[in-house]
């Protein structure tokens, strides 16, 4: 195995040295040669995010090939991330690939969505291929779904799944994934709740758990793998609401918190009320936006939208600018809000600060173009939302500006992520603006001060939070209990206490996930 894997790198694999455009990590190495050894070919590489689990997929194909098992392969991908697949196997490894499934190339790569439809899905499901590879796997977990069904129809050799969160909401996944790579590893469904499940998200019987996983999966985290990416240097920036923009949150907060109790008692849906309160807190156009298309506030509706168009530019927006001219750098800035995106680019650009938009609802090549821009244009920025928190490569950039916060702790990891990853060689620099004074500030003094969330990557974050729901309700609802319901100051921080708590709890408890040991289970 090592011979073949030498053959890579042309004679010589050394740790972390880039040739030709391949930087190998002796991590990567091992995963290679326990999937093909160990493995049969098929496994779930689930590697914290930024550990380079598209490397790993090409050594495993690289290995395969030698082997004379692995030429033939399908990499399906979310469509914002295809054509990074395609760059990075072609730079790293010198493979060209196709989009026509029936064109008889070595290599296809195309979206899930697209490998579901008419003649792709009829040419993707008329051939055996040796090696399939999907990513960002999690999306299969739910059996019911047209994904799981493509998935499982694909005649192939060997199954590689990569995901960074094999485990999000419940312990049955575990089954799904597993089932796509090693259908007999765990029988049938009952006989895996039955000895697996003492409750949707606790285990029994873990150690055996553990064992099967590891005919299966190889996970590693940042932690065990020995590599030490640069720091992370974290700047809070507190913002001081102009008049106009404090009366309107003071005024917004009061009416949301009279109508949350009402759908409280009423068992109504609360998540509008949590996406107001979170646009509240990013601009004034965000809210605009939606207090336009509702009419569920009543009679202060009219009175409010008018306040939140009263505001021509938000302080943040200022300060972001006056950053930005300060950092004199490539930065990429996240929103949530769709108007606060188009607002700021505005605003930058009409400043001299050369900014784009990245969005969900752009095309793939449309993305594409983005990434290059932000890529070659000297103190660019790139505004985006969360379509550029998950799966984008950005290592070359290592300025991350926090806009406004996800309340989901995950989805600000994923952010940092983007360039906080293999390959960083700069200290990573993280601005967090928030406005003083509001909910946004006290959540992310739970964030930052509480759970250290900026300073390091927090393993499995993901399940932790799981193990914060209570009667499913997620960490956000909880979060927005407290803003409704807390009456002063001090009980919102001693509430906030409490979570912090719960959340060491559950790191702690989660350790079932990662026993000791080079990324097996």
């Amino acid at each position: 195995m090592e011979s073949q894997l030498a053959q890579l790198a042309g004679g010589a694999f050394v740790e972390g040295r880039t040739r030709e455009g391949l930087a190998v990590y002796g991590h990567q190495v091992e995963t290679a040669r326990v999937v093909v050894q160990e493995l049969g070919g098929s496994a779930i590489l689930a590697d914290e995010v930024g550990l380079g689990k598209t490397v790993e997929a090409g050594l495993v194909r690289a290995e395969l090939a030698a082997r004379g098992r692995g030429d033939a392969t399908l990499v399906l991908a979310p469509a914002g991330l295809v054509s990074q697949w395609r760059d990075e196997w072609r730079s790293k490894f010198g493979w060209m690939s196709t989009t026509h499934p029936e064109a008889g190339a070595s290599i296809t790569m195309l979206s899930l969505d697209a490998a579901k439809r008419g003649r792709l899905r009829e040419a993707v499901l008329g051939r055996t291929w040796d090696l399939l590879v999907v990513d960002e796997a999690h999306h299969l977990k739910n059996p019911r779904t047209q994904n799981f069904a493509l998935v499982q129809a694909i005649h192939r050799r060997h199954t590689l799944l990569l995901t960074a969160t094999p485990l999000e909401n419940r312990l049955t996944e575990l089954f799904s994934l597993v089932t796509l790579v090693s259908p007999n590893l765990f029988g049938s469904y009952l006989d895996f709740y039955r000895q697996f499940i003492l409750a949707p998200r606790t285990p029994r019987n873990t150690a055996a758990l553990r064992a099967l996983l590891a005919r299966v999966m190889v996970r590693h985290r940042h932690q065990e793998v020995g590599l030490s990416l640069p720091a992370r240097e974290v700047t809070l920036l507190p913002i001081e609401l102009t008049s106009a923009e404090r009366t309107l949150y003071e005024r917004l907060s009061q009416h949301l918190r009279a109508v949350y109790a009402e759908r409280l008692a009423g068992h109504g849906n609360l998540l509008p009320i949590l996406t107001i309160q979170r646009e509240l807190c990013s601009s004034p156009q965000a809210l605009a936006a939606t207090l336009a298309g509702t009419d569920w506030l009543g009679g202060a509706q009219g009175d409010l939208l008018a306040l939140a168009r009263a505001v021509a530019l938000p302080a943040k927006a200022r300060a972001l600018a006056n950053l930005l001219q300060y950092l004199e750098a490539p930065a990429l800035v996240f929103t949530e809000f769709r108007a606060t995106q188009d607002m700021l680019v505005a605003h930058l650009n009409a400043g001299g600060i050369p900014a784009a938009a990245f969005a969900g609802h752009h095309t793939p090549p449309e993305r594409e173009r983005r990434l290059t821009w932000f890529q070659h244009t000297p103190r660019g920025v790139l505004v985006s939302t969360e379509a550029g928190s998950q799966g984008l490569n950005l290592q070359w950039c290592h300025r991350v500006v926090n806009y406004d916060l996800p309340w989901n702790p995950m989805r600000i990891e994923q952010r940092i992520g983007r360039v906080h990853r293999l390959g960083q060689s700069s200290v990573c620099h993280i601005y967090n603006l928030f406005a003083a004074q509001t909910i946004e500030e006290q959540i992310l003094h739970l964030l930052h001060e509480k759970i250290d969330l900026f300073r390091e990557v927090v393993g499995e974050l993901d399940v932790i939070l799981r193990h914060l729901e209570h009667r499913g309700r997620s960490l956000e609802g909880r979060l927005l209990a407290i803003a409704m319901t807390a009456d002063t100051p001090d009980e919102v921080e001693a509430r906030l206490d409490r979570v912090a708590h719960e959340f060491r709890a559950a790191q702690a408890r989660v350790q079932w996930l990662d026993p000791p040991g080079l990324g097996r289970f």
